[in-house]
Order: C-alpha cells, then structure tokens, then sequence
C-alpha cells in the first residue's frame, strides 16, 4: 500500500505542475491581449489628436 502511495506521487506532483503552467499560460496570453489592446488605443487616440 505504501509503494502504491509513493508511486502516485511524483504524478500528483506533475498535475501540479502542469496545472500551474496552464494556469501561468493563461495569465500571460491575458496580459498581452490587455497590452495589445491598451497599445491600440493609444496608437488610435495619436493619430487622432496629431492626424
């Protein structure tokens, strides 16, 4: 029963890990959307307050 619970271990240990990289893959598409997004409008408001 013990070598089972060693076993399952390092496999919970590699969900843990893919779940934060998934988790950290989200955030940092997010952030770049909130960035191109913010970057247009301001792009948007130069050109129309110089054009």
């Amino acid at each position: 029963m013990l070598q089972k619970a060693r076993a399952a271990f390092p496999l919970t240990k590699l969900r843990e890990r893919v779940f934060e990289g998934a988790f950290f893959s989200v955030a940092l598409i997010a952030m770049a959307g909130w960035v191109y997004f913010i970057t247009l409008l301001l792009v948007r408001l130069f050109l129309w307050s110089f054009g």
